[in-house]
């Protein structure tokens, strides 16, 4: 029987926590085998509630972004129901590309919000500048749970494929339909598929009569193939496939507007949102375009209004186009 070497507890009722936050919302199912696959129970902490929230809140700075705020109360959320938590050190998940510089210092941050209340394990990846660095960092991951190094390779490399994400997106059980007008929700995964976090901007479109698609609807490869120019500089992955799965979505016949919903001071956002608001506004169609910004102070009778709004003026174009 395998023993955990910081615990005197057979490995098989070991568990490992996963906050259902930030790069987690691509990544969830892919670690979850990983640990169960190597004999861990691995625990995940649910949808955001308001509780969760507003406990990330109390543990984090204000300078931080709302995303961060809620994976902190995710993390929080596991602290008395796991024997760890895990929280990957994610520097890149390709070569050539960078994720969100938060990714990278995520696991010490959540060590200080949390004050030694949980015992955090991680993992170094970064496929852009060592690729040799993931697996020495499952090195000392395997080393802890006292799992052989080799098992660890061989499990990760089974479940585990480069890029650490689905071409499946959390939204795909909306397909096209004939007739029906299509807006494209703009932004992060772990904003726009987070039901709390973006006031349920999904649902409330589907609820007025749209079909809803995301940049991760569409195949990763196709974003790459529409980010284009960007593919050849030090560009952060999250802004690839927004602004690649714009492109691809701004050519669909039925596209009737789009939707930014982005984090109050996001700095990747900074960026992205004007790119993507110049690929649509300088384009040969016009679409409507809305931007929507959230924190823990948004209001939702505000943000309904504002979609309200936006749907009024999309519907007004329709009836003159007709």
């Amino acid at each position: 029987m395998r023993y955990d070497t910081n615990a005197t507890k057979p490995l098989e009722t070991v568990t490992v926590g996963i906050p259902e936050g930030l790069m987690f919302f691509e990544q969830k199912t892919l670690w979850k085998n990983f640990f169960e696959r190597l004999g861990c129970r691995a625990v995940c902490s649910g949808r955001t509630t308001r509780n969760i929230l507003n406990s990330g809140i109390n543990l984090c700075c204000n300078e931080t972004c709302l995303p961060v705020k809620a994976f902190a109360g995710h993390a929080a959320s596991l602290c008395d129901k796991t024997d760890y938590i895990f929280i990957p050190r994610c520097a890149s998940v390709c070569p050539h590309e960078k994720s969100c510089p938060k990714f990278c210092g995520l696991p010490d941050e959540m060590r200080i919000s949390l004050k030694g209340r949980a015992n955090i394990i991680s993992a170094d990846i970064d496929y852009n500048r060592d690729p040799q660095k993931t697996r020495k960092s499952l090195a000392s991951l395997s080393g802890r749970l006292g799992i052989p190094c080799k098992a660890a390779e061989l499990v990760f490399n089974g479940c585990v494929k480069p890029g650490l994400t689905a071409d499946i997106s959390p939204n795909a059980s909306g397909s096209m339909r004939l007739g029906v007008p299509v807006i494209a929700v703009l932004g992060h995964p772990y904003i726009i598929f987070d039901s709390l976090l973006s006031m349920g901007l999904i649902d409330k479109l589907r609820d007025a009569g749209y079909c809803v698609l995301t940049p991760y609807d569409v195949r990763r490869s196709v974003r790459r193939k529409y980010a284009g120019r960007f593919l050849s500089t030090s560009f952060f992955e999250t802004g690839l496939d927004i602004v690649g799965g714009t492109k691809a979505l701004y050519g669909l016949p039925q596209l009737a507007g789009m939707i930014y919903i982005s984090p109050f001071s996001c700095g990747v956002d900074s960026v992205v949102m004007e790119l993507t608001e110049r690929i649509i506004m300088r384009g040969p169609r016009h679409i409507p375009f809305l931007k929507l910004t959230v924190d823990e102070h948004s209001g939702e009778a505000g943000f309904n209004t504002r979609i309200e709004a936006f749907l009024d003026m999309i519907s007004g174009a329709r009836r003159k186009s007709i």
